[in-house]
């Protein structure tokens, strides 16, 4: 018998022995097609901004949602369609004390957060278009499940709220396009 032949011969008969090595860069491959897909994804690596900050100020979050309890303002939001931008949206906001009374002149701000997209977070600060009503324009047109963070500061009183709304856009038509 050859050398050669008695090499193949040994390999074959130790075949069992590349098994644990098989398995070993099957979970190495594994491991990496996944992590490379997480990653990938749009906003998989969206971060809460400042999130540390937050954590330790929860006790002031918890005073807050029980002063919002107290003064049981009602901030109703509302999506629609943009006045000056087609395709895009519009962030409206109703503001009204616990007897339903419209608060005028109020500082509202608030940041919009598509889900599927946590990067493309909107910092906004709302008009005042009377009756109670506030707005902003939203510079982005991304559809799905969003989240509408508002603060309403009203004579040394604040409130804020938190909403998820769904929201989907209109595919948009060619000019040539009838009906």
């Amino acid at each position: 018998m050859t050398h050669v032949a008695a090499v193949g011969r040994s390999l074959f008969v130790n075949r069992w022995a590349f098994v644990p090595v098989v398995m070993l860069a099957a979970v190495v491959t594994a491991a990496v097609l996944v992590v490379t897909l997480a990653v990938n994804d749009r906003g998989a690596t969206a971060a809460e901004p400042d999130y540390y900050r937050k954590g330790a100020a929860w006790d002031d979050w918890k005073k807050q949602l029980a002063l919002n309890g107290v003064l049981r303002w009602v901030v109703t939001p509302n999506v629609v369609a943009s006045h000056t931008a087609a395709g895009f949206a519009r962030l409206e906001l109703a503001i009204a004390d616990k007897h339903g009374m419209p608060i005028e002149g109020a500082v509202v701000h608030a940041t919009v957060i598509p889900i599927l997209d946590g990067d493309a977070r909107v910092e906004l600060m709302l008009t005042h278009d009377g009756a109670g009503q506030y707005s902003a324009e939203l510079p982005i047109r991304i559809g799905g499940q969003w989240e509408i963070r508002s603060t309403v500061e009203w004579h040394g009183n604040r409130v804020c709220d938190r909403v998820r709304r769904t929201v989907e856009f209109q595919a948009k038509r060619a000019v040539g396009d009838a009906q």
